[in-house]
């Protein structure tokens, strides 16, 4: 789903040696990319156009301005199409999207494109095939979001009405909060490793039964 970019606000400074240029600029235009990262880099050059002509009517005279520094003050990225309920939306602390799930509704579909890592924020939600095993509010998972162009490995369903969920895109939130992106990928390879080990009891008891039945003549 593309997304687009809400009330972005961007500080530009020059690179210049003692240039006082610094100022902020707002991006009133419609911007939309496939991506987040897509719809940032658009919206950096359309203020790098802007910021330029403001500089060079300054500076013009004594120098350009070359490879500014542009920096997101505030803004969010939405997903176009997402309906009101979901309140889907880019945080500023490293791109957090947001959504609202109906029980019985899929988060994360098997194949789909790993792109984030998911943490329940309310409700709880599980395993379509696992029932039993739930996550609950401040549980991750996605882990296939860890490992660049990996797939998602099973449907994940919210358990009741208004579940909500956090997607975190992991590279852009090490960049702003490591803290949380630390936080957040030991929530998944636990919830990784306790797969793991149900999975194992699951093989054990199959073989015991096996191991029970009578051999056939």
């Amino acid at each position: 789903m593309p997304y687009k970019l809400k009330n972005g606000i961007y500080s530009v400074r020059c690179r210049y040696p003692r240039c006082t240029f610094h100022t902020q600029m707002e991006v009133q235009r419609n911007i939309a990319g496939m991506t987040q990262k897509d719809v940032e880099e658009e919206a950096k050059k359309l203020v790098r156009d802007m910021a330029m002509i403001k500089h060079d009517a300054m500076h013009g005279t004594r120098h350009t301005l070359r490879n500014p520094e542009i920096r997101k003050v505030s803004g969010a990225y939405e997903l176009i199409g997402a309906s009101p309920n979901s309140a889907a939306a880019v945080a500023e602390d490293g791109g957090t999207t947001y959504r609202e799930y109906q029980k019985g509704e899929v988060i994360l579909k098997k194949g789909e494109n790993a792109a984030a890592v998911c943490e329940v924020v309310s409700g709880y939600a599980y395993p379509v095939r696992n029932k039993n095993h739930r996550y609950k509010a401040g549980d991750c998972f996605g882990a296939a979001a860890l490992v660049a162009g990996q797939s998602r490995t099973a449907d994940i369903a919210a358990g009741t009405d208004g579940t909500r969920v956090a997607f975190y895109n992991i590279i852009e939130l090490s960049k702003q909060n490591p803290k949380k992106a630390r936080y957040l990928f030991n929530q998944v390879m636990e919830d990784t490793f306790k797969v793991i080990r149900d999975l194992e009891v699951s093989i054990d008891r199959l073989e015991q039964q096996v191991e029970k039945e009578p051999v056939g003549r």
